[in-house]
């Protein structure tokens, strides 16, 4: 396990926590654990991504990092200029960052990764698109960086899109959407994710490469909902009017949104209903594929079938997940 040892910054969001524990379990690797408030060992380091001198003190003695910091637009592009930073003056040997297929904005069709990036999608997709910046710029200095851009992480942990799109389902506010959900299901396995960056931390030859994953063979939007309705029991799965969808974007959503941010400041958790955001509804209908090739002939990791991860998925949310609740 010598020369093997992975920070992981980030790792108490749920990518995180899952790559730590795969990490381990491969044998190769030493994987620590960084976040806010943790005591050293030899498993958990303390680390503010936010503060140079955390980021780098996190780094002394590690081999690579992992880079799949949470959080707002500022706290992404300052984890990001810090692991750059601190990664030059540790020596580490690799920087695997995790970026997103929202930097393709609107793209449609199969899109591969020499595909101009498109900040328009909002801030988050600015945000990711300045990270991917700085990483080229480390790269281009001498450093060494991969950069991965999965589609829609679902799976165990996932509050986004199998917590949030259980709760939809179960309240038969998603379900068959027609026309508005023809779009193609970008989605990807936790476990996938981990094995990608497992790959990507040892793979020779890859400083400045990007890589999609994605699934190789996805369906729609709609055919997924039909699915993991039944899977978690939200059935009969609805169907969604297109009326229903102007209804929930134009009219319920800035209403539900201000009783969200009121229930917010009076500590009183999350409300049973959630504004169902404009931004999923646009993606609901994207034709975008994510072109996997390069991630296949590069990386090679092995994919979780698509009926495992659907079932893993809904037993997670089945045995607690709230889907309206943030993890």
């Amino acid at each position: 396990m010598a020369g093997n040892k992975v920070v992981v910054i980030g790792a108490r969001g749920f990518l995180g926590r899952r790559l730590v524990q795969q990490l381990a379990q491969s044998g190769q690797f030493q994987p620590i654990a960084a976040m806010r408030g943790a005591g050293a060992s030899e498993t958990t380091v303390g680390c503010d991504a936010s503060d140079l001198g955390s980021v780098t003190a996190a780094l002394q003695g590690a081999d690579f990092v992992v880079n799949c910091v949470a959080g707002d637009a500022d706290t992404l592009l300052a984890a990001t200029r810090n692991v750059c930073a601190a990664a030059r003056s540790n020596g580490i040997k690799r920087v695997v960052h995790l970026s997103s297929m929202a930097v393709y904005g609107s793209a449609q069709g199969l899109v591969d990764e020499t595909h101009a990036l498109d900040p328009g999608l909002g801030w988050y997709a600015q945000a990711k698109v300045e990270c991917e910046a700085e990483m080229q710029r480390f790269v281009a200095a001498g450093g060494d960086a991969v950069i991965l851009r999965p589609g829609c992480i679902h799976g165990p942990g996932s509050t986004q899109w199998t917590g949030r799109i259980g709760g939809f389902l179960k309240q038969h506010r998603l379900g068959d959407l027609g026309a508005a959900g023809d779009g193609v299901c970008n989605l990807i396995h936790v476990g996938d994710v981990a094995a990608a960056i497992e790959a990507a931390l040892v793979r020779p030859g890859l400083a400045g490469v990007a890589f999609n994953l994605g699934d190789p063979d996805p369906g729609t939007w709609n055919e997924y909902f039909i699915a993991f309705g039944r899977a978690i029991g939200a059935t009969p799965v609805s169907r969604v009017t297109q009326r229903w969808l102007k209804i929930e974007g134009k009219v319920l959503a800035i209403p539900l949104k201000l009783l969200e941010l009121a229930a917010g400041r009076a500590k009183l958790g999350k409300l049973p209903f959630e504004p169902l955001p404009n931004s999923l509804l646009g993606l609901f209908r994207q034709d975008i594929q994510l072109d996997h090739r390069r991630a296949d002939a590069m990386l090679g990791f092995a994919r979780t079938a698509p009926d495992v991860a659907l079932a893993d998925a809904a037993r997670w949310f089945v045995g607690g997940a709230t889907g309206l609740r943030q993890g």
